[in-house]
């Protein structure tokens, strides 16, 4: 007898029509989406129920910027613990960085992270590959092998101190994305706050925020001139949102994207010296927070991810000069987006920073809601709050600039490609 998992009562959002429907889906065996609606014409079926009970099915939710540690650093994460975190948190698909230790910068490489994946992890993984050899940032790295094994993207992290060789990276690639962390090294070295009377009054050395515009507007310049797509990760500053609006408005194949926490705090949260909320790039003015959510609003700023960079405990465990920059973001970026953006941005446009347009840059083909598919989804409730504790998280790091904090949007499902992978007991 075949089984039919049926999820009935669900609020079903749908990112082509930007609509919100109740709906009952039906899934058979396979994962193939048989029914929407009614109940599927399939004598002598076994229906297993799960009332979701007006809780919002949100389709193919993703985190694309996360730094899994695994391999060289299975202390601290690993594939498999990070996507046990996406799946308890109705995330069905992470996108890797490649600074591992070694850094995935060759064909065998991409091919040993998608073989542990497979191995390993309770959702898909995706990789970027280094942009050049080692991460050095001296040779570019055989891109078109990696590609060929499946790497989706690539970076170095930050842009290449070499403008020559990035102007070179960028004018033979224009299909995958180049994914930059705009900051100038020489601007940031030593600190670990923004520049300002913050910093000043808390006696720490400031970073300058054009670290980020500096090195923004020259890649964005070479970008117009030799071609190639850009993606910058993350956007921080009121001045980097302005040169993406501009680029934008030229028609130049650049997108962004920025964290919760930099929508969410400015450096005033780093008054008492907490280490949960050192982060790189640092935590920039109120005004810039504000220009955050006017890009997320305005389509400025196309995705948002978490940002994972979980660390060592004991590099939080110490004063703040000597804490390693990084916290754990997988567990919180859905629900510290739902509740600090809902009332102002809408749902809509948060499913598709977090959805639909990391989708599109990173060329994922992702199937949607509809028949014959085998989606994947996340259901929440989103009018349930969640307190962060950092302590109980499912992910190896154990930092959260959340942690305490009382979020909306509950978690109470996920499915991946069409099968149920986590529901939450109250279901």
């Amino acid at each position: 007898m075949n089984k039919v998992v049926a999820l009935i009562n669900g609020r079903l959002l749908d990112p082509k029509t930007q609509s919100t429907t109740v709906m009952n889906l039906f899934f058979n065996e396979s994962g193939v989406l048989v029914g929407m609606g009614y109940v599927p014409e399939e004598e002598g079926d076994e229906m297993v129920v799960i009332d979701l009970k007006g809780a919002t099915i949100l389709p193919n939710i993703m985190d694309a910027h996360t730094h899994l540690r695994e391999p060289g650093g299975e202390g601290i994460e690993t594939l498999e613990t990070a996507s046990l975190a996406a799946l308890h948190s109705g995330i069905t698909l992470l996108i890797a960085t490649p600074d591992t230790t070694p850094p995935v910068d060759t064909p065998e490489m991409v091919l040993f992270i998608h073989t542990r994946r497979k191995q390993t992890a309770h959702v898909p993984i995706y990789t970027m590959g280094m942009l050049t050899q080692q991460g050095a940032g001296l040779t570019l790295a055989e891109r078109q092998l990696m590609v060929a094994e499946g790497a989706i993207g690539f970076t170095d992290g930050n842009s290449l101190t070499n403008t020559a060789l990035m102007r070179l990276a960028l004018q033979y690639e224009g299909t995958h994305p180049i994914v930059v962390t705009p900051y100038d090294p020489y601007l940031s070295d030593g600190g670990g706050i923004v520049e300002g009377a913050v910093a000043t009054r808390l006696g720490l050395k400031g970073i300058p925020s054009e670290s980020e515009s500096v090195r923004m507007a020259r890649d964005i310049a070479l970008c117009e001139k030799v071609g190639g797509r850009l993606h910058f990760f993350p956007v921080t500053t009121r001045k980097g949102v302005e040169l993406i609006r501009s680029a934008k408005a030229k028609g130049l194949p650049i997108t962004c994207g920025t964290a919760p926490h930099y929508f969410w705090l400015d450096d005033t949260a780093i008054e008492g010296y907490p280490t949960c909320m050192k982060v790189s790039p640092p935590l920039q003015s109120a005004d810039d927070v504000l220009a955050l959510i006017e890009g997320i609003q305005d389509g400025t700023i196309d995705v948002i991810a978490s940002g994972h960079s979980p660390t060592a405990i004991d590099d939080k465990r110490c004063d703040w000069t000597s804490a390693t920059s990084g916290v754990s973001g997988i567990e919180t970026l859905v629900p510290a987006t739902l509740t600090r953006l809902v009332p102002t941005v809408g749902i809509h446009r948060i499913l598709a920073c977090l959805s639909t347009n990391p989708n599109q840059i990173f060329g994922l083909k992702k199937q949607g809601i509809a028949l014959g598919n085998s989606p994947s989804l996340g259901v929440f409730r989103l009018d349930e709050s969640v307190t962060v504790n950092a302590s109980s998280f499912v992910s190896m790091g154990k930092c959260s600039p959340f942690d305490g904090m009382t979020l909306q949007g509950k978690a109470v499902l996920t499915m991946v490609d069409g099968h149920i992978k986590w529901q939450d007991s109250s279901l």
